[in-house]
């Protein structure tokens, strides 16, 4: 089997307005401009046996820098490859020199489309080749944007009604608001309810411990990256002085940083995304270091669509370390590209079955979303 052919299409679906019970626009703290609108570049792989795989990914910077690294860079190292030689094609894009321009991220919508065209090929799910799932289903951390505090304890009501047992908001501006808001949180949430905050690196040093300090009493399942990047020292000064659990994501995606973090004790969890990692191969070996390090994980969200998200589903179902709630904001899209929508059931997603990723595109769907 042969790889033939890669089709891009851009794609833009509405995020439900807050006053429709969404989370639209979504703020976090480096965000001068809330979300109102989800854009993904969904992938049509072909090969020559008939089969066609789809992906998805996030541009790289530009959706016209995208289309034209796909026509320049990887699609002539891609076409004529076999789908299920996936460590040569991945090591194709590996090579020692020019690190800025060769990086696995651009390939992550081939590799998952290669993920489906295996399954399809051998009437499998991507979670049958990845050795089995351990659970049966995705519990989901509710994403929430920065709100005031009322409109942050209404929606926290909503959340908890719609069955949803797990909620992720943004912080990191300022930390006398941050932590009045989260001690508001959980005295809207209650005590069966888990809150996880992302500063993004919004802090520095001091200013997170100022935070880690203030909301010692709202059991908050962790903080994610309260400050910049490659400060382990910091992190680790920062987890000995407190009882509140401390991740990193950001960190997560510089080679290396991860075992670095968990050598030097600096943190309780990482939260991941496979797709700035390159792909669900990469993300099985990253997997691997934190189950070693008995670490635990939870899959990060970055405005996924039904494509990716059926692929995260398929990897993590099939992946221990994976025991916390994935973030994500699906739930709360206006559309998708596909002929159903991911099911959701009392706060958990349920794995898609059937051959390859188990999901369908739906192509004239996907014409319609799609922008130039």
């Amino acid at each position: 089997m042969k790889i033939i052919g890669i089709e891009m299409t851009p794609v833009e679906i509405p995020v439900i307005p807050l006053s429709e019970g969404g989370i639209a626009p979504y703020r976090g703290s480096q965000d001068k401009v809330g979300t109102t609108k989800a854009t993904s570049l969904i992938f049509k792989v072909t090969t020559d046996e008939g089969i066609a795989g789809w992906g998805e990914m996030n541009p790289i910077i530009s959706v016209k820098l995208t289309k034209a690294l796909l026509d320049d860079y990887i699609a002539p190292l891609v076409i004529g490859q076999n789908p299920f030689e996936l460590k040569k094609i991945m090591r194709a894009f590996s090579p020692v020199y020019n690190p800025q321009i060769n990086t696995k991220s651009f390939l992550t919508a081939i590799e998952m489309a290669c993920w489906d065209i295996m399954g399809k090929a051998v009437n499998k799910p991507v979670y049958e080749l990845l050795g089995g799932k351990v659970r049966e289903r995705i519990d989901i951390a509710y994403a929430l944007g920065m709100l005031d505090i009322g409109e942050t304890k209404e929606k926290i009501a909503q959340v908890k009604a719609e069955g949803f047992r797990t909620l992720k908001t943004k912080g990191g501006k300022d930390v006398v608001w941050d932590v009045k808001r989260a001690i508001a949180m959980r005295e809207a949430a209650g005590d069966d309810f888990e809150l996880r905050v992302d500063m993004n690196q919004g802090y520095d040093t001091p200013t997170a411990l100022r935070y880690l300090r203030g909301v010692e009493d709202c059991d908050l399942q962790y903080i994610e990256q309260p400050i910049k990047v490659n400060k382990f020292d910091d992190l680790k000064s920062l987890r000995d002085r407190t009882r509140t659990p401390i991740g990193i994501n950001e960190d997560c995606y510089i080679p290396g940083n991860l075992l670095e973090a968990i050598r030097r004790a600096a943190i309780d969890i990482a939260i991941v995304d496979f797709e700035p990692l390159g792909g669900i191969t990469e993300l099985i070996r990253l997997e691997s270091i934190a189950q070693e390090a008995d670490l635990p994980l939870a899959h990060h969200c970055g405005w996924d669509m039904g494509v990716k998200l059926a692929a995260i589903l398929h990897a993590t179902s099939t992946m221990p370390a994976f025991s916390y709630a994935m973030d994500s904001t699906y739930q709360a899209h206006g559309d998708d590209v596909l002929t159903e929508k991911i099911r959701i059931d009392s706060g958990s997603y349920l794995v898609p079955e059937g051959p390859g990723l188990g999901v369908e595109v739906d192509e004239q769907k996907l014409r319609y979303l799609a922008v130039k």
